[in-house]
C-alpha cells in the first residue's frame, strides 16, 4: 500500500510538472505569436538536441548556417528547448541593433555565467547603469592612456617571445600555458597597477585560481543553458572565486590607504591611470560604491586577460598552419625592424598592413564571441513589420557572419589576409565584420586587445618560425569563456638566424 501511494505520488508530480512546462510553453508561443509568425524558424533544438549542441558547439554553427540556407533568410528565430531567439545574420539589421537605444540591454540568456557576484559589471550591466559606469573607466582605454602602457606591452611581448625561444628545437610544444601566463601578468600589472614575481606563491595560487575559475565558467556557460548552472558551484569554483576577489580587495585597500591626489580628484582624464585608479576616483566622486570598484575591476581584468591570450593563440596557430602567410608577415616585419626589435612604438604599428589583415583574418574565422545577445528594453520594431515584445532576445550571429559566402566569397571558410585588403574591405558592409562587436555598447577594451595581439605578433614572428602538424581542416572550437579550441595544436618554434 505504501509503495502504491509512493509511485502515486510520483505521478502526481511527473503530471504537474509536465502541465507546468506545458503552459509556459503555451505562454511563450501566446507572448511571441508576432515574430514567430512573421518570421522563419531557422530550427528547432530540443532539449536533448541542446545538450548535444553545447558539448559540440560545431552543430550548433552547422545547424544555424543549413537553417539560413535553407530558408533563404538573413534573419529568423529558433527554439531552444521552450525558449524563442531571435537570430540574425543580415549586417543591416545588426547595424540597426547594435546602434538602436532600444537594444541597450544584454540578452540574459546568453550572458547567465557572468552572474556571479564577481564578474557582472559593465559587460551585464543593465543599460540605466552600463551609462554612468562605462563613462567613469572609459578614459582608462582611450588612446593616450593605452599608448602610455607601450613599454609594459614591449617588456610583456618580449618576456613571451624568450619563454618561446627556449623550446626551439624540441619539437612540438603546448605554448597556450605560456601565453596564459604571461597575459597574467599584463592584466595584474595594467588593470590592477601590481607586478607579482612569477616565482612567488602568491603568483602560483593567483594562476591555480584564475585557471579554475575560467574552466568553471565555461562549465557554467554550458549547464546555464539548461538551468543547472547550479552544477558547476563546487567547492573548488568557490575557492577559485574568493581567491580572485581577495586579490582585488587588498588592491583596493592599499590604494585606498594612499593620499588622494586633490587636483586630480575630479578631472577623470588627468594623467596616465591604471583602471584600479580609476575606479577608486569614481568611488570618492560617488559614482561607485566599493561593490562596483572590486566588480568593474575584475570584470576587466577577466576580459583583457581572455581576450588577449586567446586571440594571440589563435593567430599563433593559423600562421603555423600557412607557412607561405607567416613567411610574407616575416617579411614585413624584417622591413619595419632590419636589425631585430629593442622596442615597438605605436608608430611603428601604422607600417605593418599585412600585420592587420592577418590578425583581421584569424579573428574573423576565431572571434573571441561566437554570438552576442541584446534584449528589447521596449516593444520596438526589428524589421519592416516585425514588432519585437519588451524583452526578446535577438542573438547576432558573429561567426556566421563572418562565414557567410554571400559577404566572403566562395573560400569564406578558407584563412585569407587578402580578405582585408583596402579594396576589398570596401566592398563589404562594415557592419559585416565585429570581432569586438559594435555601436555604443561594443567592447570597450578593444583597442587594448588590438594592441596587445600585434605587440605579440611582432616580437615572435620577428624573431621565431612556426610550424606544426595539425591540419586546418581538423579544428574544433568549443565555447569556453571565450571561443576556443577543444584541443590545443601543439607548435615547433625555430629561432630564425636573421
Amino acid at each position: 500500500m505504501i509503495v502504491s501511494i509512493g509511485v502515486k505520488i510520483w505521478l502526481l508530480t511527473a503530471v504537474i510538472l509536465l502541465l507546468s512546462v506545458s503552459w509556459r510553453l503555451y505562454q511563450k508561443r501566446k507572448h511571441y505569436r508576432n515574430v514567430t509568425s512573421k518570421l522563419p524558424i531557422i530550427c528547432r533544438i530540443t532539449f536533448i538536441r541542446v545538450v548535444y549542441c553545447i558539448l559540440d558547439v560545431n552543430r550548433l554553427f552547422e545547424a544555424v548556417s543549413t537553417g539560413f540556407d535553407v530558408m533563404k533568410t538573413s534573419t529568423g528565430c529558433i527554439w531552444a528547448a521552450a525558449t524563442p531567439y531571435v537570430v540574425t545574420v543580415d549586417p543591416e539589421v545588426i547595424k540597426h541593433v547594435t546602434t538602436s537605444p532600444e537594444f541597450l540591454n544584454k540578452a540574459p540568456d546568453l550572458y547567465r555565467h557572468f552572474h556571479n557576484d564577481i564578474l557582472n559589471g559593465l559587460v551585464v550591466s543593465p543599460a540605466r547603469k552600463w551609462k554612468p559606469d562605462r563613462k567613469a573607466i572609459s578614459p582608462f582605454l582611450a588612446n593616450n592612456n593605452v599608448i602610455a602602457f607601450f613599454p609594459a606591452f614591449n617588456e610583456n611581448a618580449n618576456n613571451l617571445k624568450n619563454k618561446l625561444a627556449r623550446l626551439a628545437g624540441k619539437g612540438e610544444q603546448h605554448i597556450f600555458t605560456i601565453i596564459k601566463e604571461c597575459g597574467l601578468q599584463l592584466s595584474l600589472l595594467t588593470i590592477m597597477g601590481i607586478k607579482i614575481d612569477e616565482g612567488s606563491k602568491k603568483y602560483q595560487e593567483i594562476t591555480r585560481a584564475f585557471n579554475a575559475f575560467g574552466d568553471h565558467m565555461a562549465m557554467d556557460l554550458l549547464l546555464g543553458w539548461l538551468g543547472l548552472g547550479f552544477l558547476s558551484r563546487t567547492p573548488r569554483y568557490k575557492r577559485a572565486i574568493k581567491c580572485s576577489r581577495d586579490l582585488v580587495r587588498s588592491v583596493i585597500k592599499e590604494n585606498l590607504a594612499k593620499p588622494v591626489d586633490s587636483e586630480g580628484q575630479n578631472n577623470f582624464e588627468k594623467n596616465n591611470k591604471t583602471l584600479i585608479e580609476l575606479a577608486l576616483k569614481a568611488l570618492r566622486q560617488g559614482v561607485f560604491n566599493e561593490k562596483d570598484v572590486e566588480v568593474e575591476c575584475f570584470t576587466m581584468f577577466a576580459a583583457s586577460y581572455e581576450t588577449s591570450v586567446g586571440a594571440a593563440y589563435t593567430c599563433l596557430v593559423l600562421l603555423a598552419m600557412h607557412p607561405e602567410i607567416q613567411e610574407r608577415l616575416f617579411q614585413e616585419l624584417q622591413s619595419v625592424f632590419p636589425d631585430g626589435i629593442t622596442s615597438v612604438e605605436y608608430d611603428d604599428l601604422k607600417k605593418l598592413p599585412y600585420l592587420d589583415m592577418c590578425a583581421s583574418e584569424a579573428l574573423r574565422l576565431i572571434p573571441p564571441v561566437a554570438y552576442i545577445g541584446r534584449q528589447t528594453v521596449h516593444d520596438t520594431e526589428l524589421i519592416q513589420g516585425v514588432i519585437l515584445p519588451r524583452g526578446t532576445q535577438v542573438l547576432l550571429a558573429i561567426y556566421e557572419v563572418h562565414r557567410r559566402k554571400e559577404i566572403w566569397g566562395p573560400d569564406a571558410n578558407r584563412f585569407n589576409p587578402d580578405n582585408f585588403l583596402p579594396e576589398n574591405v570596401a566592398k563589404r558592409h562594415p557592419y559585416s565584420y565585429m570581432t569586438f562587436s559594435k555601436g555604443p555598447r561594443n567592447c570597450l577594451g578593444f583597442r587594448y586587445a588590438e594592441i596587445t595581439l600585434r605587440m605579440i605578433l611582432i616580437h615572435t614572428v620577428r624573431r621565431l618560425k612556426f610550424s606544426m602538424t595539425f591540419k586546418y581542416e581538423d579544428i574544433v572550437l568549443v565555447p569556453k569563456v571565450t571561443l576556443g579550441f577543444k584541443t590545443d595544436p601543439p607548435l615547433n618554434i625555430e629561432v630564425r638566424s636573421n
